[in-house]
């Protein structure tokens, strides 16, 4: 279990396909309730997102991060975030809500503490964050814990039908939404500032729109973004109290019959496509190949906003490729199990853990170096 743990919070595992410059997907592998498929997309000059999958007999564990201001919180999480869940639910004897709220606030504790290492040298990491979405999977139990806008979508066929509809699992955490901006002033009543119109989009402070993160503590922390070392990042910042939150908001949900199969994905994909129109791609497509499928859905349909095509589009530059779209990151994960469906693949009695690589172009460029 340590060792595939290990292997998960580390580099890109041998064996998954690297294609296509700033795509990448892996084949479809078996987790404890059925099968998954994963697939990414590079946008940034440096991979922002990061995305794993740890299955294992006892509980199948999703986790996405998607990073701004830089890779470290993603990249960060990547290595913490499993290790802390998995402790935590030892403590309590399996994996529960508390021990994911637990584990979310391990990990925040833990980037706290790297930026406090790095603040002499590198005060840019006061301003780096990153979204969390992590699922759990643990007998009949669905665990959904999120903070920020990466989102969690179940496809539901309709009793007695050959029909999917589409049930959000998570709350986007992002001003864009009234409810959001009213919680936020809620929580911050002599603050008339706190959440303004500007560059386009509704941001907290005039900066960011996601209220919840891990990280970003120069915008929970007023001794940063007051301290003059910050002053090479940006200007001051009053606070009185953190304008973001890392408190998860946790989803539980007994799985049922009608249940096929849940998509997790950073918000690269749902700036796109529909929750409705996600699910009905993987309802009405084979397995095979199907996050990289919701991928080049969402490819497709940014390309046509910006009307190039997507020729056009695999020629652009990563960094220069953000004007078009964000990082992406899916994992489809499909429920068999509890559905009485037979299963052809199996998970042993070890762990098995599959990630997207760090950075996707750096991949790809080495996978190409190294078979020339």
């Amino acid at each position: 279990m340590l060792r595939a743990v290990a292997r998960c919070c580390g580099h890109w595992p041998p064996g998954a396909a690297a294609a296509d410059g700033m795509l990448w997907q892996t084949e479809l592998r078996p987790h404890a309730a059925g099968e998954f498929s994963m697939a990414a997309a590079q946008a940034n000059l440096v991979m922002e997102d990061q995305a794993q999958v740890l299955a294992s007999p006892a509980a199948t564990l999703v986790g996405l991060y998607d990073g701004h201001g830089g890779p470290d919180a993603s990249r960060f999480l990547r290595s913490a975030l499993f290790p802390h869940v998995q402790r935590f639910a030892r403590e309590q004897g399996g994996v529960t809500a508390e021990a994911i709220r637990r584990a979310f606030g391990a990990a925040e504790e833990d980037f706290l503490h790297e930026v406090r290492q790095a603040w002499p040298k590198r005060p840019r990491m006061a301003a780096v964050g990153s979204c969390c979405l992590l699922g759990a999977i643990a007998g009949d139990t669905l665990y959904v814990a999120n903070l920020g806008d990466s989102r969690a979508v179940l496809g539901r066929r309709v009793v007695g039908g050959g029909v999917a509809v589409a049930e959000r699992l998570s709350t986007d955490h992002n001003v864009a939404s009234e409810e959001v901006r009213m919680e936020v002033s809620s929580h911050n009543p002599d603050d008339a500032q706190i959440v303004v119109h500007t560059r386009g989009a509704w941001r907290i402070k005039g900066i960011i729109q996601v209220s919840r993160s891990i990280g970003d503590v120069y915008l929970k922390k007023p001794e940063y973004s007051l301290d003059p070392l910050f002053r090479q990042i940006g200007p001051v910042i009053a606070l009185k109290r953190p304008a973001l939150s890392a408190e998860p908001q946790i989803h539980v949900r007994k799985l049922k019959p009608n249940d096929q199969f849940i998509i997790f994905a950073s918000d690269g994909l749902w700036e796109h496509l529909s929750d409705d129109a996600a699910v009905q791609i993987v309802f009405k497509n084979p397995r095979t190949g199907i996050a990289n499928r919701l991928v080049r859905a969402a490819l497709k349909e940014a390309t046509k906003k910006r009307e190039v095509s997507v020729h056009d589009l695999r020629t652009i530059e990563r960094g220069v490729r953000r004007h078009f779209h964000d990082d992406i990151s899916v994992v489809v994960v499909y429920l068999d199990r509890h559905r009485g469906r037979r299963q052809t693949r199996v998970v042993d009695s070890s762990s098995n853990c599959t990630s997207a690589p760090v950075d996707i172009y750096s991949s790809s460029s080495s996978a190409y170096r190294d078979s020339g």
